[in-house]
Formats: structure tokens, sequence, C-alpha cells
């Protein structure tokens, strides 16, 4: 960080991500505070009330105003959010979802810049804290665009084209991927009982001399496509050859939400109670990566390809869907498999192809930690907001 400089940096930040946890999915918005200050840059940060968010910003020295972040507080919110940057003479205010996005274009004071950090794919509408909005982005962004050029930075390429067709002028958007740092996984998952799988890879009996293939699934929700990679697993197993001396493999979950308990009707349908497990989330999922021969990640839409980047970072394989921001960070044949988007023969035979070959899933997963070092580091990642904050202050 010594060749960066972020002195003439002062930004204020909104974050309204709530959870006890720093989050590990969405906007770096912890490392991205840290390495500005780093920079000499000032940072005050905009949080919810007791997150994790709050607590760590405070730690890295930002100046925080914690609050409830909820439509019952939108104007307590603009007026908290325009007096740390009228108090800071701020030059940036930053929104890092899309509710602070919201917030940040309504309340920054006139002479400031407004940045978006975007890290859902569009048209989908996302949550709001406590409301449904019935809007469209391009509608949104119809009644609250500021005269003067904002940015918005899309964590990939597939957010930034999604951001054009809902109306965003290409010329306005700059992708800053998610980068990872690959020397210190922090694991920040939170620690929620599962249906009885232990914590721990080497806790679990059934998972003695036989290869693992897991996936991570912060929502168990229908785009997540846990369904999809139950009915993988299950042709893998139905198709596992005799005459290997490989054993067959099992399947891990991480992951916990309002489709759990269907997920779990599911696997008893498919006959998959024996070798497939939802956890809930794991305490110390490094370790299950670790454990890994494959990671799986069979989602239907992924707008940022965190997973895949933890599961290189580990020099593990990755077999995916080819969807959304997974192919900016997967390099099929390379690094992992891609696969049609839905079709679960492929999928089976992707997996099962690493699995029965583990020298060249040793190859793969390999050239994943190379890739994810030299392309998706955290330095990297803060190096580019800072040159383009410097460069949007002039």
């Amino acid at each position: 960080m010594s060749d960066l400089s972020a002195q003439n940096l002062r930004i204020v930040i909104v974050n309204s991500f709530s959870g006890p946890n720093i989050g590990r999915y969405g906007t770096r918005a912890i490392p991205l505070i840290k390495g500005l200050i780093e920079a000499g840059a000032k940072v005050g940060v905009v949080a919810a009330a007791g997150s994790g968010v709050a607590h760590a910003a405070l730690s890295a020295g930002a100046e925080v105003e914690a609050m409830a972040m909820d439509r019952f507080h939108i104007n307590r919110l603009r007026r908290k959010i325009h007096t740390m940057a009228w108090r800071m003479n701020a030059n940036l205010v930053v929104g890092t979802n899309f509710f602070s996005n919201i917030l940040v274009r309504r309340a920054a004071p006139t002479n400031t810049r407004v940045v978006n950090i975007v890290s859902r794919l569009q048209p989908d509408l996302p949550e709001i804290p406590g409301v449904k909005l019935p809007l469209s982005l391009k509608e949104l962004v119809g009644r609250s665009k500021r005269k003067y050029s904002d940015v918005y930075i899309a964590l990939s390429e597939a957010i930034a084209a999604s951001l054009v067709d809902a109306g965003i002028a290409r010329d306005d958007i700059v992708v800053i991927p998610n980068g990872i740092d690959a020397d210190a996984f922090v694991d920040a998952a939170v620690n929620v009982t599962g249906s009885g799988a232990p914590r721990m890879p080497e806790d679990d009996p059934k998972l003695a001399g036989h290869p693992l293939v897991f996936a991570v699934a912060r929502n168990l929700v229908e785009s997540k496509g846990v369904d999809l990679l139950a009915v993988a697993s299950a042709k893998v197993l139905e198709n596992w050859p005799e005459d290997t001396t490989i054993a067959e493999p099992n399947f891990r979950v991480a992951g916990t939400g309002a489709d759990k308990e269907i997920l779990i009707a599911g696997l008893h349908e498919l006959g998959l109670t024996k070798n497939f497990d939802i956890m809930g989330f794991a305490p110390q999922i490094s370790r299950w990566y670790r454990a890994s021969d494959v990671v799986a990640m069979p989602s239907r839409s992924e707008a940022v390809a965190v997973v895949a980047l933890e599961a290189m970072v580990h020099a593990k394989p990755v077999v995916a869907f080819s969807v959304g921001g997974i192919p900016e960070v997967v390099i099929d044949g390379e690094t992992g498999i891609l696969v049609a988007p839905g079709d679960t023969d492929a999928f089976a035979a992707a997996l099962t192809e690493l699995l029965l070959d583990p020298e060249r899933a040793q190859k793969m997963g390999a050239a994943g930690a190379k890739r994810a070092r030299e392309r998706f580091s955290e330095q990297q990642m803060i190096a580019h907001y800072v040159e383009l904050f410097n460069g949007l202050v002039g």
C-alpha cells in the first residue's frame, strides 16, 4: 500500500448490511475502508447499528455513525449522511449496496461526487430492510439522478452489462472486481446450527477415504441452484464406475435459508441422505475448502463469483454453470470446468471427470490459486478504488 496515496480523499461510505459478521459477499466494505485509511484518506462510515461492519470500521480508524437502517428511519439517515459529509467536507459519498445507494443519491451535499457500488445483477429487485420497493433500477435512477456526473462501480462485467440494459450509460460505469487476501483468508461465516452434520470435516466419519464436493450458498434460495447440485450429485453416484479404486464421493453444502427444508426433502426423494448434507454455515469454512477435492457452484444466477475466488485461493478446481460473473473468474479447462446453465448431465460429468482424475484436479487448483493471486488480489482491488477516487476529485 506504500505506493498508494489517498491523502486528498475525504469519503463518507454508507453500508446497510446488518449482520453480526462483516460479510463475505457483495462489496468488500471492510477491506476497502481499511485500505483507504492506510493510504491516507479520511473516512467516515454510516452503518447499521450493531453490525460487524460498524464495529470493524471503528476498529480500522474510521469515524462511525451506527443507526437503524430501514424505511422508518430514511429521513434521519439522510440527515445523518448529509451532516457527516458536511462536517468532513467530504469530496466523495459512496453507497455500497442497493439501499445505501438510494440513500447517498438523495443525501449527499451538492458539492460532492456520488459513487454507487453495484453488487447485484439487474433488473432483479433486491431486498430493502422493511420495505418492498416496486421500482425497477431505471425508474429509480430516473427519480433520483443527480445533474452532475455520478459513477457506478460494477463488481463484474456481467453487472455492468445489466446496468446498461437498465438504462445506465456505459461511460458512467467502471468495473472493479472484488479482491481477496489469499494469505489471510478470513472466515466470516455465521455459526448457524445445521441439519446435524459435523461442524468440521475432520469430525465427519462419512468423509474418511471419500472425495468431497463442497458448495457454499449464503442463502438457500432458488438462484443458488442447490437443487440442481442435488440432481447432478444423484447422477454422479448412479454412474460411478465399479472398476475404480476411488471411493464414491460425498457432497456438503454450507448454507441456510428459506428453502432449506424443501431441499432436504428433495434429498430424501433422490435417495441422497447418505452422501449429501446441508450443514448450515460452517464456523471455519476455510477448513472445508481445504478438505474438498472439487468446489461446486451450481448457481442459476451469480453476479459476483466470491465462492469461486475462495475456492481458487485454496487451490481447488471449480465446477460451475457458465452464468453471470462466473466466467470472468473461472477459466474453463484451466482453473475449472464451466457447463451450460441448468445442464445437470454436463455438471455431473464434469464433477465425475475431476473426481476420477485427481492429478488434473490438482493442476487446475494450482492454476486457480495463481490466477486469484495475480488477478484478484485485495491490494489490486484497493489500488483500483484509490485510482478512481483520486481521478474523480482531481
